[in-house]
């Protein structure tokens, strides 16, 4: 990565850049190993050849040393930043990891480039460099749209995207990242399951490459410049193995005998400190970071931090524990019963989430009654 001199220089006035042969195109990486790039990349790669330049731009950089990085990430404050880099030493490092990257290069006026260009170069200047990163609305990909669109005639076409929350969610599950997938969909609000204008639509690399191809006589041609199969394995089996163990619980929950009854108290607690852990973030998500896609969470209604308070009675023999579970148990059922009404979509994989809670209650207005009758006895 390297700072461009020339954004300071003589070379950047309108009558220089005017006379600058320029060819603009999108560059699509697909994901890499790493969480943060199963998404994939987008980057714009810019050739002037009066001043013999290659040059990609990059809204995608964030620094990992940056001073509590991960609290940072969470809350949403993390400031992402434009760098560029040569072209030659930007696809080695692709090719290293081996990760496809196409290129759609652009048919755009004279005028339309140097506009772009311009901007590009203005992005650079240490006072615009840094932007606060938002995974839906804001982010390497939205970057580049929004140069194009903005900067050219051309209008984006539609493209068929349901909901941000279905293409979020849907790459890591193709990347087998099934878990990741899992936390990322318990996390998001109902604010993700709006179906986004055409202009929002292409948020995600692969969505932008799909638009701009779908955007009749704005490509000259299509180039791969790192040619890798990619792996989508679908993987799905979150769903099978959460029922599973939802099976299992239940039926040790019922089996009256003592190491049955042993393994189902482990569990309780287990879902208890996971409900509650799980909870705390989610709350935290949904009403302190800056993550608008996380907001108006209807997932609290079933995982919420008040289970840690269910943890402290559950070894309390008194019948306390039994009606913390019957208003955690009603709210779940409200839930279920609005199912229909809400703006917000439970996957399948969530469903068996809200039916482990469910499950989990009753055990608890079980356990409150079962409290109660020793006291009486």
């Amino acid at each position: 990565m390297f700072y461009f001199g020339f954004v300071l220089s003589n070379q950047v006035n309108a009558q220089d850049s005017t006379q600058n042969k320029l060819q603009l195109s999108v560059l699509t990486c697909a994901a890499g190993e790493d969480i943060y790039t199963v998404w994939g990349h987008t980057a714009v790669r810019v050739i002037d050849s009066i001043h013999h330049t290659d040059i990609v731009f990059n809204f995608g950089t964030f620094d990992f040393n940056e001073p509590n990085f991960l609290a940072k990430f969470v809350k949403g404050s993390l400031l992402y930043f434009v760098s560029a880099n040569n072209y030659n030493d930007f696809i080695a490092e692709y090719k290293y990891e081996q990760r496809q990257v196409l290129e759609q290069v652009l048919k755009l006026s004279t005028a339309e480039k140097n506009k772009w260009y311009e901007a590009l170069k203005i992005n650079m200047l240490p006072e615009n460099r840094q932007y606060l990163y938002n995974f839906i609305t804001d982010n390497c990909t939205t970057r580049i749209k929004d140069g194009l669109f903005k900067s050219s005639a051309f209008q984006p076409v539609g493209i068929d995207v349901p909901s941000f929350r279905a293409e979020v969610v849907k790459a890591p599950y193709q990347h087998g990242l099934p878990w990741i997938g899992l936390g990322i969909d318990l996390l998001l609000g109902a604010y993700s399951d709006q179906k986004p204008s055409d202009f929002q639509a292409a948020f995600l690399p692969s969505l932008l490459h799909q638009q701009i191809a779908n955007t009749r006589h704005l490509l000259v041609k299509n180039n791969v410049l790192v040619a890798y199969n990619q792996n989508n394995s679908n993987s799905h089996n979150t769903f099978y193995i959460l029922f599973a163990f939802l099976l299992i619980y239940m039926f040790v929950s019922k089996w009256n005998s003592v190491p049955t009854q042993k393994i189902a108290k482990l569990l309780d607690i287990i879902l208890l400190l996971l409900l509650s852990m799980g909870g705390t973030l989610m709350v935290y998500m949904s009403l302190f970071s800056k993550h608008t896609a996380c907001y108006e969470n209807y997932n609290l209604m079933w995982m919420h931090p008040l289970y840690f308070i269910a943890i402290v009675f559950y070894f309390i023999r008194n019948e306390i524990i039994g009606k913390i579970g019957l208003v955690f148990f009603a709210s779940i059922v409200a839930l279920i019963l609005t199912n229909y009404w809400l703006p917000q979509h439970f996957s399948k994989e969530v469903w068996v989430l809200i039916g482990m809670a469910l499950f989990l209650n009753y055990r608890l207005i079980e356990k409150g009654r079962s409290n109660l009758l020793f006291k009486h006895s």
